[in-house]
């Protein structure tokens, strides 16, 4: 070989050796320092004071509300204290939403539509889901279709215009996690809502997302599309879903009246980084 491309060769050679070697000691560093940091978390950190804090002295902290600026401060103090390379607010537009009052419902239902056939009534526990616009001052009232799950609203989507949606989609019990069930019946709170509006649906009522026996609601957030008409959508405690199910299942024709004064609205906040 040409004594240059000896040269040249063993040089490119020992570069390539010596940035390997670069690499390998600074991903042995990196890893250091990682592991440092981890067991200073698990041994002597401040993680599980902080969220405390968090969560019991500055408390519920929907986006936009008080709490939300009491928030706001708080994690800005935090992190300077913590020594934080940099710390700042910026600004930036957030969805705050606000609960009006007490949520009502109720429902009749006629054994049959046909004749004099027999009438019950009766109130329903509801609780209007995070982010549900409102029914208006005079509530809705409409017929009420019971619905199991996403395939049934596909087939009979036609139904749906003019009607109060209910879901009735219950935990499977074959889930030994609950928090599986929960994952598996949650899209019907979460995305049921704007699904319902895409046929003409007024409002919605979904089955609580729990596994107790009780009768207490259990809320969350909906989320709705953008294309899609927003409708009013509330929880339904399980007595009431279940009692309400077996009538629309045992040919029962019923009408429900819901009434809720939610409000959403954006303003201009900070978050902190």
């Amino acid at each position: 070989m040409h004594p240059k491309l000896l040269n040249r060769s063993l040089l490119i050679f020992l570069l390539v050796v010596g940035a390997a070697g670069a690499v390998v000691g600074q991903t042995a560093e990196d890893s250091g320092l990682i592991r440092r940091l981890a067991d200073t978390i698990l041994t002597d950190g401040r993680t599980y004071g902080n969220l405390r804090v968090l969560t019991k002295t500055v408390g519920a902290r929907l986006s936009g509300s008080a709490g939300y600026y009491k928030a706001e401060k708080w994690g800005q103090a935090a992190l300077t204290e913590a020594v934080a390379d940099k710390v700042w607010l910026q600004e930036c537009m957030v969805p705050h939403w606000v609960r009006g009052g007490k949520d009502s419902a109720s429902f009749s239902a006629v054994e049959d539509v046909h004749s004099a056939g027999k009438l019950t009534m009766g109130g329903l526990d509801i609780l209007a889901l995070g982010n549900s616009v409102g029914t208006g001052p005079k509530g809705i009232r409409a017929p009420v279709m019971l619905v199991h799950n996403f395939d049934e609203l596909e087939q009979r989507k036609d139904e749906v215009k003019g009607k109060i949606v209910f879901y009735n989609y219950k935990f499977n019990p074959f889930f030994v996690e609950t928090f599986q069930a929960y994952g598996d019946a949650v899209r019907y709170r979460g995305g049921g809502t704007s699904r319902a509006a895409k046929y003409g649906a007024l409002a919605v009522l979904v089955r609580s997302m729990s596994s107790s026996i009780d009768n207490n609601p259990h809320t969350g957030a909906l989320n709705y599309t953008d294309s899609t008409q927003k409708i009013p959508a509330a929880a339904v405690g399980l007595r009431d879903a279940d009692r309400l199910a077996a009538l629309l299942e045992g040919g029962w024709t019923g009408r429900c009246r819901c009434l809720s004064a939610n409000e959403c609205a954006y303003a201009a906040r900070y978050a902190g980084a």
